[in-house]
């Protein structure tokens, strides 16, 4: 599948930097893309569309390892997008190791394995839904002792837990680091004399446990 230019959104969303990085990619110029696409997010733009198109350029110039980074970015903020997810794959395939992302740690794995493709919002919107569905159950059964109401507000409570849980791992995402160089040394300690544990290849994703005056300590 070809990589894909994103639709532009209109002046009200991006300013004129925008526009000018999308036609600079139309013609090939991605130089002058990945500058005008920078701008805006140094400026301050977080949007996927944003991250998207600078990941784009960043592809075609073969630069993988920030079209990587960039790609994060813009499935961070729109995980439903499967072009980004698609732009992603293919990215990390063409770096030299192809490595997977690791996920997100035991318990985040096995209880939301199924959110990937939620974001945040739509992942409130069912909690608040069922939450209301099972208080709503819960109360009519003080006045109504139907069979199964119990144990439909007790589902409905189980499910609206499920979702704000998926809600909250969305609105504290971890935080990622992608090496941007064909080789990047990880030491042991905060200092470059410490000695090297092991080496990074562009494109590959660690985890972030902690910063620290310019050192990331990453899992």
């Amino acid at each position: 599948m070809s990589i894909v230019v994103a639709i532009l959104l209109g002046a009200s969303a991006f300013d004129n930097a925008f526009d000018e990085g999308v036609t600079a990619y139309q013609n090939g110029d991605f130089e002058t893309a990945i500058s005008r696409f920078e701008t805006l997010m140094k400026q301050g733009v977080a949007e996927p569309e944003l991250f998207f198109n600078l990941g784009n350029a960043y592809y075609r110039t073969g630069r993988m390892g920030a079209a990587v980074a960039n790609y994060e970015r813009a499935l961070q903020l729109a995980p439903d997008r499967a072009d980004i997810r698609e732009n992603l794959t293919r990215a990390v395939g063409r770096t030299e190791r192809s490595r997977p992302r690791r996920g997100a740690g035991d318990w985040v794995d096995a209880f939301f394995f199924w959110h990937a493709d939620f974001t945040g919002s739509r992942s409130l919107t069912v909690a608040a839904v069922f939450w209301v569905i099972a208080w709503s159950l819960l109360a009519v059964r003080l006045y109504r002792p139907w069979p199964y109401l119990r144990m439909g507000g007790t589902a409905a409570m189980a499910i609206a837990l499920l979702f704000g849980g998926s809600w909250w791992v969305k609105s504290h995402p971890e935080l990622i680091a992608v090496a941007s160089r064909d080789s990047v040394p990880v030491r042991f300690g905060y200092r470059t004399a410490e000695a090297v544990h092991f080496e990074l290849h562009e494109g590959d994703r660690v985890r972030i446990d902690e910063r620290r005056e310019g050192w990331a300590r990453v899992e």
